[in-house]
């Protein structure tokens, strides 16, 4: 091989990649939170606290938070966790915050393997444990947490959600397929959630009045049922009894995740744009079921794994133009809550919807949904999940399940008293 031939094959990545350059990173990247050790649970853990013993569940005592910065010193941070209701609004309530037990300035950190370019530095902290044993979720429910600048708390860099739960109300959550006859085929398969409780008698029975149920990994989207409410698609039955049945009506399964996989360097090496090996992605609005292999979470390496780095990789959809509808990536990378930065855009010339991130090598699910991003409230709105992804009973479909007490109480927060969860589909 000729000189000139050589250096043109060894400068080619670095070629592609100046054409095809990704978006730039945010300065907290990568950040995941799940229970316990394990990335592809989900982000709930049990008070141990609680009169129903952790060993009798499934759930992890210890919420991990993980992310990654590209600095030459490790960066001073700090983490703020906010107590919340049910629907997500940070508590104001002087009994519920208490700020000595729910921040922490000291993050630990790893320095990343030799050779990575896009992070310097890797913190991984869980909460409680030995190293922040001073932080403490005093109350069940909904959590957010913020990662600030130590010397500029009013300056967030990024933020997440989990769910303590108490787990002292028993339950039992079943999935049944049901015809939703308003609808043409596919849309007309649909899911029936049944959640059946009992309140312990340490419990106001007529005080657990709302069910929130989720699917897969999405803390965005939630089902809810309340007792006094007035939707059509929602019952409860026993209101005021020990013994209640949460239902809720016409959830529309959509279709397993797309995955990319990354894991294979050969494949998708450095400095090369990560197309998908299987070429650009196809509507699958009537075709069958894939089977979704995290429920919507991704599996990455370990940071001393030789291959744990960043790359640019393209999402892209062969559809025909769409009028007045943008199309939008999700997956745990942007915490199924896709923002601008998600949106695809259409290349008139190929016929394809593109769009670029930087992405942890791993595995990923993901999916492509349709909307209109509202600037003012910051999310998407309108949003479609089987127009492009399809819907059938086939799908695997993680459901979750939150029980809620409203307790009179510290102000009337709303305690997560109970969690269950079932497998639906393949």
């Amino acid at each position: 091989m000729k000189i000139s031939s050589l250096l043109t094959f060894l400068l080619l990545p670095v070629a592609l990649l100046a054409q095809n350059p990704c978006p730039e990173m945010p300065f907290i990247r990568g950040l995941r939170v799940y229970g316990g050790s394990d990335e592809t649970n989900l982000p709930v853990i049990v008070k141990t606290d609680t009169a129903r013993s952790a060993a009798e569940t499934s759930l992890p005592t210890r919420i991990t938070i993980r992310f990654d910065v590209n600095e030459d010193m490790p960066p001073r941070l700090m983490i703020r966790f906010h107590h919340c209701d049910k629907d997500w609004n940070i508590d104001t309530d002087f009994f519920v915050r208490d700020d000595f037990f729910t921040y922490t300035r000291e993050l630990f950190y790893e320095h990343a393997p030799t050779g990575v370019q896009h992070y310097r530095w890797r913190f991984i902290n869980t909460f409680p444990s030995e190293q922040h044993s001073f932080v403490r979720f005093l109350y069940s429910g909904n959590w957010i947490f913020d990662i600030v600048d130590e010397n500029d708390e009013e300056n967030i860099y990024a933020s997440g959600r989990f769910i303590v739960v108490e787990n002292i109300v028993r339950s039992n959550l079943r999935v049944t397929n049901d015809y939703w006859t308003d609808y043409n085929p596919p849309l007309d398969e649909v899911h029936r959630l049944r959640l059946q409780i009992r309140v312990p008698d340490a419990l106001f029975a007529d005080y657990v009045r709302s069910v929130d149920f989720y699917k897969n990994f999405n803390l965005y989207r939630q089902y809810r049922v309340d007792s006094y409410d007035r939707q059509p698609n929602t019952f409860v039955e026993g209101i005021g009894l020990r013994e209640k049945t949460f239902t809720y009506e016409n959830v529309l399964p959509g279709n397993g995740y797309r995955l990319y996989d990354l894991r294979r360097p050969a494949v998708y090496p450095e400095q090369h744009l990560a197309t998908k090996f299987e070429g650009p992605d196809f509507t699958r609005y009537r075709f069958g079921a894939d089977a979704s292999r995290y429920y919507g979470a991704a599996e990455t390496p370990p940071l001393r794994s030789f291959d744990a780095e960043y790359l640019c990789v393209r999402f892209e959809l062969e559809h025909p133009f769409m009028k007045n509808r943008d199309v939008f990536v999700a997956g745990i990378f942007n915490h199924w809550d896709p923002q601008p930065e998600d949106r695809l855009a259409y290349d008139a010339e190929t016929g394809h919807y593109i769009v670029d991130h930087m992405l942890l090598r791993g595995a990923y699910d993901y999916q492509y949904i349709l909307g209109r991003y509202d600037e003012e409230l910051g999310y998407v709105v309108e949003q479609d999940w089987t127009s492009i992804a399809g819907n059938t009973w086939g799908a695997n479909n993680l459901y979750w399940a939150i029980i809620y007490y409203d307790d009179d109480e510290f102000g009337g927060i709303h305690r997560a008293v109970g969690f269950a969860t079932v497998v639906a589909g393949r």
